[in-house]
Formats: C-alpha cells, structure tokens, sequence
C-alpha cells in the first residue's frame, strides 16, 4: 500500500472516532428534547437510508444470493446492536452525564474481547485479561463516584452498561453472519431491520404534540448524527478494515472516549473531575493491552469486526 493512502486511511479513522466521541454528546443533547423512541427511530432510519444509497454498489453483488440462515443472523444484529442498544443508549443518557456514558461506552472492544474469550473460544491472553480488568476498574471509579453527575446518575450508568452489552452482542453475532454475507451487506440490512422496529415501536407509542416544537438546530443535529456520524462512519470504517486490517482499525477506538470527555466539556459545560481522568487512562490502557496481539508462528487468522458509533 502506497504511503500517502496509507496516511490518508489513518487521517480518516482518527476524523471517524472524534465524531463518534462527538455522537455520545449530541444523543445527550437530543435526548433532553425528543422522546426515546422517536428520536432512536428517526435517526437510525436516517443512518438506514443513507446507508441503502450510498453504499448500494457494495452490498448489491449477491444479494439475490444469500441464505434464509444470514438474514436471520442479520435480523438478529439489527435487534441487538442497532433497536436495543439504541433505546437503551438514548434513555440511560437522560439519567446520566455525557462524559460517564462515553467512558462506559468505552468498554465495547474489552467487552467483545472478554465476551469472545467465553463464548467463540478465542485464545486466552495475559495482557487481554490483564487489560479487561483495568478497564472495567476505570468504569467502576466513575459510576461509583458519589459526585457523578445526571439526574439519576445511577439507574442511567445501568441503562448506558446495558446498552454497550446490546452492542457487544450484536458484534459477536456479526462476526458469525459476515461468514455468509459481505460486511456492507450485513451493515446496511442491519440498519434497515434496526429501523424498521424503532419505527413500528414509534407508531405504537404516538409522540407528545410538544416534540413538534423542536427548533430547527436540533433536527440539525439529529441529521447529522444519522447520515455523518453513523451512515458515513460506519462506512469509512469498514472500508478501513478491508484495508489495513481489524486489528489495526480497532486500535483508533481509544480516540472515542477523549474525545466525548471533551465535547461533554465543550457544549454541555460538564466538568472534567480527577476520576474522569484517572478513569479515562485505565480506560485507554486497557484497550491498549487488550487488543495486544500474542505472537503467533502460524498464518494469521483471517476476522471482521464492525465498531459504529452509538
């Protein structure tokens, strides 16, 4: 690979994760305005549609071709990854601050590793475990800190943690459907099947009439959200993996969290304590060392993995 594409993909990766950092916060901001449902269902099929148009030349080949077995693998990403954990995520950021959700939201990638080690017989690691552990510890000082921020700082941190396990377990399933669908394929349909129960969802519990009310930034934001930080990203990930590689790709993961903690301090004043800090180091640490690849004699394994903003 030449050196300038090169430098350009990695450009690209670190512009991806400080708008997925910069995400958290604008489904913080959205969520004081919209109701749950509503707000999940209209960004996501935004993110949907985007996905279906932009990237049609990418999952068209074969489509016609694929088993009854990979849509329902594909059904089950959209259920867990994209309706699940995006109800979750928008109602536990109503609780919470934005800068504890994103540092809880930062477990994903110990999490899929952790969860991959146990469940899909990924080979165990020292530095992975040691890495695991220093993660969670760095959560664990933030939602046991008796000044966290939010109005139920609590119950919020339990809905943001449950939220990120959707995502965790819509990866793994992700992992198995890539074997018989191209990740554009799953990506899409996932959306569009994620989308699809927002909005049924929505019509079977009506909007407030005050929701119409919104000003015209909000819907801004919420479009940018949709069609850049999620379509676009997600997108310019993926391409990004078939390039350099997963392993490399996910490495760009310990940007997200920097980066929320501070679009959380820029645009919603909240302050940045001691903890947020120390938290936010064993959190960069732990990705660190749990990503840490084992030296291995034999061919490396061939693996796809898909990180999106939430």
């Amino acid at each position: 690979m030449e050196k300038r594409k090169f430098y350009l993909i990695l450009i690209s990766l670190s512009i991806v994760t400080i708008i997925w950092g910069l995400n958290v916060i604008m489904i913080k901001y959205l969520s004081g305005i919209f109701p749950v449902v509503q707000l999940s269902a209209w960004r996501i099929s935004m993110a949907a549609l985007c996905l279906l148009i932009f990237t049609y030349s990418k999952w068209k080949p074969g489509i016609k071709k694929l088993p009854l077995s990979a849509w329902g693998l594909i059904f089950l990403v959209g259920f867990t990854s994209i309706f699940l954990h995006q109800l979750l995520i928008s109602q536990g950021l109503r609780f919470t601050s934005g800068s504890a959700g994103s540092l809880i939201l930062g477990l994903n990638p110990l999490t899929t590793s952790l969860l991959a080690m146990l469940l899909l017989g990924d080979q165990f690691n020292l530095k992975r475990f040691i890495g695991i552990g220093l993660g969670f510890t760095g959560v664990l000082i933030v939602v046991g800190h008796p000044g966290s921020a939010g109005t139920d700082p609590a119950k919020g941190n339990l809905i943001v943690f449950l939220s990120m396990l959707a995502y965790v377990a819509g990866g793994l399933l992700i992992k198995q459907a890539v074997k018989q669908a191209s990740v554009f394929q799953v990506t899409t349909f996932s959306h569009m099947f994620g989308a699809l129960l927002l909005l049924i969802m929505w019509f079977l519990f009506p909007v407030e009439p005050s929701v119409y009310h919104a000003n015209f930034f909000a819907f801004e934001v919420m479009a940018f959200s949709g069609c850049i930080a999620t379509a676009l990203c997600t997108s310019w990930w993926n391409m990004a993996i078939s390039e350099i590689g997963p392993s490399k790709t996910t490495l760009f993961l310990n940007v997200m969290p920097i980066s929320s903690l501070f679009f959380a301090a820029l645009f919603l004043s909240e302050k940045i304590h001691w903890y947020h800090t120390l938290a936010l180091l064993l959190i960069v640490a732990g990705i660190y060392l749990g990503l840490a690849r084992q030296k291995s004699t034999g061919p490396p394994a061939k693996s796809v993995n898909i990180n999106k903003a939430m």
